[in-house]
């Protein structure tokens, strides 16, 4: 999670970007490789998202958030760096798309009644300081029969490898300090969190990459990258 007053080492990574998460061949061009493949698994178990009020958390420059808007979701994009969420506006305007982007800390968007039908967080967990208290405050605001939509990485020896020595420091496909092997989480963890909180994972798919063509897939291999969505009960 990225931020402001509550900006930590973690979130500072991110307020370098700027215009950067809207170029496809910049420094986060993994993100662009990867969105239509998740947007589209995500679309595809949401069902038809007209109308569906939907929150992103840790939106970024929101790269996936105009998707669910264009779509014709009600999208409320929340992160905590302003530079992320200057760009994400900037975009918006130019491409007409209407969204609320805000600058929030997920427990300071709480309320007292659910109010998503649909919670997006896509390659933040991972990012998360407190990962149980995290999910507490951002599952309270999703409405019962709703869906949880998640992305990260998994805490494996491969992943480590992988997602942080190839991707990072050989291949230079993600910014090098993006992520820390410390965070990554394991399916099993997640699913112990979740189920604490009254909702139940109900598929989990793994994101894997082909270095011959330089695209992901969607596969069963959960070992590095993965991603699926729960619902709430």
């Amino acid at each position: 999670m990225r931020g402001t007053e509550d900006m930590t080492t973690e979130s500072q990574k991110f307020e370098q970007y700027g215009q950067e998460w809207w170029n496809p061949a910049g420094k986060l061009i993994s993100l662009h490789r990867i969105n239509p493949l998740r947007f589209g698994y995500f679309s595809s178990r949401a069902g038809d998202l007209s109308g569906k009020t939907v929150l992103d958390i840790g939106c970024g420059g929101g790269i996936l958030a105009e998707e669910f808007a264009k779509a014709g979701a009600k999208v409320v994009g929340i992160d905590l760096s302003p530079v992320a969420i200057e760009a994400a506006k900037r975009h918006a305007a130019e491409t007409g798309v209407n969204i609320d982007y805000r600058v929030v800390a997920v427990e300071k968007l709480v309320v007292d009644s659910p109010q998503f039908d649909l919670i997006v967080c896509a390659e933040v967990l991972e990012h998360v300081d407190d990962i149980d208290k995290f999910l507490k405050d951002a599952l309270s605001m999703l409405k019962p029969g709703g869906l949880f939509f998640f992305g990260t990485i998994n805490k494996t020896l491969k992943a480590r490898f992988l997602a942080l020595f190839m991707a990072e420091d050989v291949l230079g496909m993600v910014p090098r300090g993006t992520h820390s092997y410390e965070r990554f989480i394991r399916p099993s963890l997640l699913k112990e969190i979740l189920e604490r909180n009254g909702v139940e994972i109900m598929e989990l798919k793994g994101m894997s990459y082909d270095p011959l063509r330089f695209e992901f897939k969607i596969s069963n291999d959960t070992s590095v990258n993965y991603l699926g969505y729960a619902k709430k009960r």
